[in-house]
């Protein structure tokens, strides 16, 4: 599976605790080059909430990356 041309590498599911962490429903998409996506849904609102890691060179390669993966996260969560 590919993100924004980056290889999923690992997938955390948190559905029954990870890592010493609670059970979550939480999933946690780790990426080649030290990027990842963690999607789990709103406490309060019926909506998901995702949140973007992302390192590179400098700035403007995170923010291309950044952008990069936020129109792939549209396209399977919409």
């Amino acid at each position: 599976m590919l993100c924004s041309g980056k290889k999923v590498v690992k997938l955390l599911d948190y559905a029954y605790g990870l890592d010493g962490l609670p059970k979550s429903e939480v999933l946690k998409f780790l990426l080649e080059d030290n990027c990842s996506i963690v999607v789990r849904p709103s406490g309060t609102e019926p909506k998901l909430k995702i949140y973007i890691s992302v390192s590179a060179e400098n700035i403007e390669a995170a923010e291309k990356v950044e952008c990069e993966i936020v129109k792939d996260a549209e396209k399977w969560f919409a």
